[in-house]
């Protein structure tokens, strides 16, 4: 969540009343001990936008859409409350599963019996705590009204804060895609700025912690035992070389300034044909890791009037056709919403894919 681009509230101006916002990326420049203007960490007077001594703004997004469906949000050493909310369309449903430093088990819907045990058993105001303490997933669910509350509270009663700085990992199981989310954090700014200065931070342009836990003292290690003899590997059976199904082609038909515009051809042996007599599609783009926003090679995947990202375990839910009756000669024609200078502009890939006759998927690769 911090490799997107955080505004955070500066201090108010003598004798006004309106923020005005900084945008940071990365947790390491977004929440710094010192030397960072407005409501990072060194500067909680009174200007912030979240109030609380000492406390840390998870800067708010208006308008914004998580089209990632998992994402992480770093809790750091020091922390005593965390308060994290969200928006989701009203009378709809919506169901995530969260856990404290290490991803969590649940990939799968829940289903309307958990819905609503976890819906009825809501205890936002101690689920801090709980998180922190129970090493397990938690279960949060909208109840329909707009705002869905993630998690809230303190960590005790005796205002003690957190001694590692730990990831908290969300993932949504069901439900469309959640808007606005915002949070506050409260800190023991001594216990705070002494963690900070203890984190490991990845290779990014824009710093994160990794996902390790970062230690307050650091650990001794334990004297390692001498490695048993490892018994003879079994030679495994050498696969045999799949059959590279289908060929094939592309071509540009938008004309210059106007947005891409590809006619993709499939064609496909008899025998493929009458293997199977349907197939599913894929168009995707491919942004390469780069300076900017994305450290790590990023996947949308093109649908008939839509790119969408692949949030839930289920492939066909982005497939530009599904389930469609297999030929010999499928034709496509993407439209992929940006011009072609749009899109080298960011080093976007076009990649192609489909399923062969017995199932597997096959990838065409790079077709633009």
């Amino acid at each position: 969540m911090h490799q997107s681009a955080h505004r955070i509230a500066l201090s108010l101006p003598s004798g006004s009343s309106s923020y005005t916002f900084d945008t940071k990326v990365g947790f390491k420049e977004q929440y710094a001990p010192t030397g960072v203007t407005g409501c990072a960490i060194g500067f909680g007077t009174g200007g912030c936008a979240f109030p609380g001594g000492g406390s840390l703004s998870l800067p708010e997004f208006t308008g914004f859409q998580m089209q990632n469906q998992e994402f992480k949000i770093f809790i750091p050493a020091g922390t005593r409350s965390f308060l994290f909310s969200g928006y989701a369309a009203q009378t709809t449903q919506s169901a995530f599963v969260l856990r404290y430093g290490k991803e969590p088990t649940r990939v799968a819907p829940l289903s309307g019996a958990e819905y609503q045990a976890a819906q009825t058993g809501e205890r936002i105001d101690s689920s801090f705590t709980r998180l922190v303490n129970e090493d397990v997933d938690h279960f949060v669910v909208h109840d329909g009204g707009g705002t869905l509350r993630f998690v809230g509270g303190q960590l005790d009663a005796n205002r003690s804060s957190t001694d590692q700085g730990k990831w908290l990992y969300v993932r949504q199981l069901s439900g469309a895609a959640l808007y606005d989310y915002q949070g506050a954090l409260d800190i023991d700014m001594p216990k705070y700025a002494a963690g900070y200065a203890k984190i490991s931070w990845t290779t990014s342009p824009f710093p994160d912690p990794v996902d390790a836990a970062s230690p307050t003292t650091p650990t001794t290690p334990t004297t390692p035992t001498t490695p048993t003899t490892p018994t003879t590997p079994t030679i495994p059976t050498v696969p045999t070389t799949p059959t590279t199904a289908g060929s094939v082609t592309t071509n540009v038909v938008s004309t210059t300034g106007q947005p891409l515009k590809l006619d993709v051809t499939l064609t496909q042996t008899t025998a493929d044909v009458a293997a199977s007599d349907k197939t599913s599609v894929w168009i995707a783009a491919r942004i390469p890791a780069n300076g900017l926003f994305f450290t790590t090679d990023v996947w949308f995947f093109r649908k008939v009037d839509s790119w969408v990202q692949l949030g839930l375990p289920n492939p066909e839910t982005v497939a530009y056709s599904s389930q469609i009756a297999n030929a010999g000669t499928l034709k496509f024609t993407p439209t992929m919403d940006l011009t072609a200078d749009d899109l080298r502009a960011f080093n976007v890939e076009i990649y192609f894919g489909f399923k062969n006759s017995n199932g597997s998927f096959v990838n065409k690769g790079k077709i633009w």
